[in-house]
């Protein structure tokens, strides 16, 4: 099990890397041999810039998967208040949730929500989720963040507008690589390991995360224990 599992994540490096790099080699032997017109330098030196970050993104995020999933690993726990995490998150992101205009409602309890775990693996968490649902948004869409507590479980969602996800895909949005649809492949930030990320940070702590797309609006929820 663990040599198939070894040749699957090879083989999804090796298709992950395989388009960028195949772009980047393609625009600069055009610009190299004249191909690529003078004037349209700019334009295609942007793309081999992008795609070279993209590159750099999928390099880094394969770095932290391995020291996630290190033997070595010890899961901190300290009590911290969740609520005051999801905020500072958001303030982050102050300048993208701007560039689209975004609506930005929050429903969080009026006191602190304290929980267990390692606070700088539930700010990483929720940066991911968030800036996730700011990327997916649609422009002047509506952006919800929301925390409920029940049975000493807190319960920290983040909602937004947008193109629906469809059901056959949601059984499969935490796996590594997996991308919803053709365009959010496309999309530039996209390496396919955020949510994956995600997933193993919360299973560290034995959390469970889960989502919901119906509508025009999709909405992950994860678990902390409460203090």
């Amino acid at each position: 099990q663990t040599e198939r599992q070894r040749r699957e994540v090879i083989t999804n490096i090796s298709h992950e890397l395989k388009t960028p790099m195949t772009t980047i080699a393609g625009y600069t032997d055009g610009i190299l041999d004249g191909t690529i017109p003078p004037e349209n330098e700019r334009q295609y030196l942007q793309i081999i810039s992008d795609e070279s970050r993209r590159l750099s993104r999928l390099v880094r995020r394969m770095l932290e998967l391995s020291r996630l999933q290190s033997s070595e690993r010890v899961a901190a726990q300290e009590q911290f208040d969740a609520a005051e995490i999801l905020l500072r998150v958001l303030v982050s992101l102050e300048t993208k949730i701007t560039e689209k205009d975004l609506e930005v409602e929050t429903h969080l309890p009026n006191g602190p929500v304290m929980v267990w775990g390692d606070p700088d693996a539930v700010t990483q968490v929720c940066y991911n989720l968030l800036d996730n649902a700011v990327k997916f948004a649609s422009p002047k869409g509506l952006l919800t963040l929301k925390i409920t507590t029940k049975a000493g479980k807190a319960y920290i969602a983040i909602g937004n507008q947008g193109e629906t996800i469809p059901p056959e895909q949601l059984t499969h949005i935490f796996d590594r690589f997996h991308k919803a649809d053709s365009s959010r492949s496309t999309h530039k930030d996209g390496v396919g390991l955020g949510l994956y990320i995600v997933k193993t940070l919360l299973n560290t702590y034995k959390e469970d995360i889960f989502v919901t797309s119906e509508n025009g609006f999709t909405e992950f929820t994860f678990t902390l224990s409460e203090v």
